[in-house]
């Protein structure tokens, strides 16, 4: 009877063979777990165990609900008492506020970490480039347009797209609270979209009675995915070479990322069929000479950058600003001030409030502690010439994978003081203020500093000013903060940030 149950040959051999080559597999991530841990170039520098023998940490801390890694990071640097933490096999964490200026400058050969930016699936954009010769030549096609001349030809824009957006203020108010990060990011977008494509997206009216809108919600979908790209190459090829139709019914949340991509390449088209009706600069006029895909990657780029951040730094500044209402007094007299004079027929002009020292001082505070990329930019330590990239004595071996976030400088108290944490706009305005800028790291700094910051700055100006202007906003009774959660970029994911909105009589 026993021979029935005997499993042929073949099959036998097979499951042996599996058998080994798991056995195999064991032994070598044993092995390597303990190269790691003990033997490793890094192995000296502190970590979780975790962190130092797989990259699956990491990238398990990234997919935490409401995550927000640098706070972790900034746990483990007090517990460790280090200032290079381990928090890959291959990557450490910097704390050290003195470094960043190393890392990150104008002739920098500390190159970006191509894995993680290939992991945002636009290769050979102005972000995403690792090639310091390409990066160079594609900053200077784009320069003109973000540069501060150029951005003042933009601001009728801001203008034009915050009327509407006023508006639509006036007639939701009456009735509900206002989800005030839905309706700048609506603004944003518009505002980014007229200026990449000369066409708006219509986004802050598509939906009649809120700010709801579809294609914000694919870009909540995407910003969940980077994580996933970057720690899968395989998935980043499956990504480039699966053909749409395809993806969009094996997940529905990697199709709605291909709702972007549709929308950025019919913007594309519209530029190409009517650029020539525009008055304004356009983006994509300065890149005609890129093939079809380049543009539509440099696209996407150019749209999500240019949404998600301003937005999210404008909303998080009122947030706080409403949370203080000694900031909130002192900042509408100011605003009282310097533009009850101002016709009520015309928008307030860039120009004239930049000299409103208590405005600019809210918005300095704003781009300090609402971070728009709050986590590390991984860079590589450079061999060869190259002088010791040491921290805390320890030299830092070539080839290893470091970064020093935004979320550590703006929050160390060895730059700002004890009350680095706190909203207090009254730092950047005493006589050594101006000192600070050069810890203020919003936008990176250096050669691959965000090129988009005089149009945000335009943004967050401006709209701070009016809002704060023609109307008087507060909390609700039953406020609570809203969770900030980093998937690259902060966001108030899938939550409302309601505030009570009211016309102010000298807005009406």
């Amino acid at each position: 009877m026993l021979q029935y149950l005997r499993l042929p040959s073949s099959v036998y051999q097979l499951g042996v063979a599996i058998g080994f080559l798991v056995v195999l597999r064991t032994i070598f991530v044993a092995i390597r777990s303990q190269y790691r841990l003990r033997f490793h170039p890094l192995a000296k520098f502190p970590g979780l165990d975790d962190a130092c023998i797989s990259e699956d940490w990491e990238y398990g801390l990234c997919k935490q609900y409401q995550a927000f890694p640098e706070r972790v990071y900034e746990a483990l640097h007090d517990k460790y008492n280090t200032k290079a933490l381990r928090i890959r096999p291959n990557e450490l964490h910097i704390s050290d506020p003195k470094l960043y200026s190393v890392i990150y400058n104008q002739t920098t050969n500390f190159y970006k970490h191509p894995p993680t930016y290939d992991g945002f699936n636009t290769p050979h954009t102005l972000f995403a480039e690792t090639d310091p010769a390409l990066h160079r030549e594609r900053r200077k096609m784009l320069n003109p347009m973000f540069s501060r001349s150029g951005v003042f030809k933009l601001e009728p824009i801001i203008h034009e797209k915050y009327a509407t957006l006023d508006r639509k203020i006036r007639r939701l108010c009456k009735n509900q609270n206002v989800d005030i990060f839905t309706a700048l990011r609506c603004m944003t977008m518009d505002v980014i979209s007229q200026f990449a494509f000369a066409r708006s997206s219509g986004k802050i009216d598509e939906s009649p009675d809120s700010f709801k809108c579809e294609l914000l919600e694919s870009l909540d979908v995407g910003a969940l995915t980077i994580s996933d790209s970057q720690h899968s190459a395989a998935l980043r090829f499956v990504i480039s070479v699966m053909p749409a139709f395809i993806i969009r019914k094996i997940s529905k949340d990697v199709g709605q990322i291909l709702n972007v991509l549709d929308f950025a390449r019919s913007s594309l088209e519209h530029w190409r069929q009517h650029s020539h009706e525009v008055s304004h600069p356009v983006v994509f006029d300065r890149l005609k000479t890129l093939t079809t895909e380049c543009q539509a990657s440099e696209a996407v780029d150019i749209l999500i950058a240019g949404t998600d951040t301003t937005a999210f730094t404008l909303t998080a500044g009122i947030v706080m600003i409403t949370g203080n209402p000694e900031v909130q007094t002192k900042l509408v007299n100011a605003l009282q001030e310097a533009l009850s004079s101002e016709p009520s027929d015309k928008p307030f002009e860039l120009v004239k409030l930049e000299k409103i020292d208590y405005l600019i001082a809210c918005v300095k505070e704003s781009l300090r502690l609402a971070l728009p990329v709050p986590g590390r930019l991984p860079r590589i330590v450079p061999g060869g010439n190259s002088p010791p990239f040491m921290v805390d004595g320890e030299v830092i071996p070539p080839g290893t994978v470091v970064g020093l976030s935004a979320y550590t400088m703006h929050y160390s108290k060895e730059i700002w003081g004890p009350d680095a944490r706190e909203f207090r706009p009254e730092r950047w305005m005493k006589p050594n203020s101006k000192s600070l800028e050069q810890y203020l790291v919003t936008f990176s700094k250096g050669s691959r500093m965000c090129i988009g910051q005089n149009l945000a700055q335009a943004e967050i100006i401006i709209l701070l000013a009016n809002l704060f202007y023609k109307f008087k906003i507060s909390r609700p009774h039953d406020w609570k903060d809203p969770v900030v959660t980093d998937a690259f970029n902060s966001s108030f994911f899938h939550q409302s940030v309601n505030l009570i909105i009211e016309p102010m009589t000298q807005g009406l």
